[in-house]
């Protein structure tokens, strides 16, 4: 998914949900415990349990930007809840790797409160968002106020601190109408966040097209962008780097409003914000155009491209080699998140695959014969553009032949890759266990790469097959490869 449709994809996420669910008739806790389940079933539904990925639940904050009790009450009971449900996704705080984000607002009426939950990719966008409904009574009204103060939680926006002008003079601008006006295409502003602070700018786009804000900061703070009177964001990025944050995206004619602000309401610091048009695909990415199959350009075994997906495109590449034989190929980087998919003559669809090399880029192992052979390059939402890097070198998988017992392979970031050769036509079992969890298995038949059945005993002619095993990493995968005569004791082999 491009930016274009990121775009639309989250100014229609919380759209699209109906009337939120209304939570009512218990008492508090009830009630808290209630919103748990449901939002706890939200994420498990919205992030596949993966490895090498963290999901992180910060306390949910007031429309204001203020912690409240029943904020950090959700977000521990959610944070328990999430970590009884993820079994190889981490649940705790940010750490190294992808870390994936739950944001909760509380927004409080005369008798309910309106729970936003949002779920934000490493990156800062928009991956998926919910809501839901309290029914508002004296207890849960109790729970509106400050950890440790008494009083409840009233009224709306957020109130400007002196010290807080003294530091920034665009200060006040936290409020609906009190916006920082953008007066050019491009322009830049210093300026100070304070502890609790928003900070928001408006701006007119005349026409459509690309435009890129980039905010430089040391500061752990996301940046917001809206269409003028609605009250979700359309886009969000983060600053897991802590030195910039950088949002580009299209924009069609009209007003609209950027709001910056801190994941802890305590932490304060200096910025500066740019807006400025966006660069084209072209000028990022040297090979464009290469949108189909006929613009697809060449890329020799043994060697390497630095590539970028702009919003709504797609690359294509034509593999070339001196010989046949098996080759890999694969992305590498952590600002897309690519679907490789391999295509005989351009038409004929090979192989697929999303995440399983490191770090979730995308891996292909096959076997590259007669023909023309073309890959196309996709991405995912919500870290669908950016900067990549396709790789295509050779591939040396194991050779393996039937009757040879049990073999323990230790699994990598990337699949294990399998020479099956067959010597007498017949009927096999591929038995293969690991004890951490499931054994994915793909079985191509060579020299087509031609997809064929892997589970239960499998009719396969004298020639060559090409295995492909997934498994976690540092998994001890056992694998047997037994004619039909001996495929009882190769069941019992692999699980003792």
């Amino acid at each position: 998914m491009k930016r274009g449709a990121a775009a639309l994809f989250a100014s229609l996420l919380f759209a699209g949900l109906g009337a939120p669910a209304l939570i009512a008739g218990a008492d508090a806790l009830q009630k808290i415990d209630a919103a748990v389940r449901e939002l706890a079933a939200f994420i498990q539904r919205s992030l596949p349990d993966r490895k090498g990925q963290a999901l992180a639940v910060p306390p949910f904050l007031s429309d204001r930007g203020e912690r409240l009790e029943l904020g950090d009450r959700l977000a521990s009971e959610l944070a328990i809840s999430l970590a009884r449900l993820y079994n190889r996704t981490r649940v705790g705080p940010a750490g190294a790797g992808r870390t994936f984000t739950v944001s909760g607002e509380l927004v409080p009426y005369p008798t309910q409160v309106r729970i936003l939950c949002r779920l934000l990719a490493p990156d800062g966008s928009l991956a998926a968002g919910t809501r839901l409904d309290l029914s508002l009574d004296s207890e849960l009204a109790g729970l509106l106020a400050a950890p440790g103060q008494e009083e409840s939680y009233q009224g709306m926006g957020l109130p400007e601190l002196d010290e807080a002008a003294a530091r920034d003079p665009l200060e006040p601008d936290n409020t609906p109408g009190a916006e920082v006006e953008v007066g050019s295409a491009s322009a830049a502003f210093q300026r100070y966040l304070s502890p609790g602070d928003v900070d928001r700018f408006r701006f007119y786009v005349a026409q459509s097209g690309p435009v890129a804000l980039e905010v430089l900061t040391a500061i752990d703070a996301q940046l917001l962008l809206y269409r003028e009177g609605e009250r979700i964001p359309f886009e969000v990025r983060g600053n897991p780097s802590l030195r910039a944050i950088r949002l580009e995206t299209s924009l069609e004619p009209g007003y609209y409003v950027a709001e910056l602000l801190a994941f802890d309401p305590d932490v304060e610091g200096a910025y500066t914000l740019s807006f400025q048009p966006a660069h084209s695909a072209s000028t990022a990415d040297s090979f464009e155009p290469d949108n189909t199959q006929e613009q697809a350009r060449p890329l020799a075994a043994g060697t390497s491209q630095q590539r970028t997906l702009a919003p709504g495109d797609q690359d294509w590449v034509e593999l070339r080699a001196e010989r046949p034989g098996f080759y890999a190929l694969h992305t590498s980087g952590l600002a897309v998140d690519t679907t490789l998919t391999l295509y005989r003559d351009g038409r004929v669809q090979v192989v697929s695959d999303e995440d399983g090399g490191p770090q979730g880029n995308a891996y292909l192992g096959f076997f590259l014969g007669p023909g023309r052979m073309l890959a196309r390059v996709t991405g995912k939402p919500p870290l669908d553009s950016g900067p990549y890097t396709l790789i295509f070198e050779s591939l040396a998988p194991v050779q393996v032949v039937p009757g040879a017992g049990v073999r323990e392979i230790i699994a990598r970031e990337a699949p294990l890759f399998l020479q099956v050769r067959i010597l007498q036509a017949g009927r096999y079992l591929i038995r293969k266990q690991a004890a951490g969890g499931p054994v994915q298995a793909e079985l191509y038949g060579l020299p087509s790469m031609k997809a064929l059945n892997s589970s239960g005993l499998v009719s396969l002619a004298v020639g060559d097959y090409l295995l492909v095993l997934k498994a976690g990493e540092g998994e001890t995968v056992r694998f047997c490869l037994a004619a039909e005569a001996e495929a009882e004791a190769c069941r019992r082999s692999v699980q003792e």
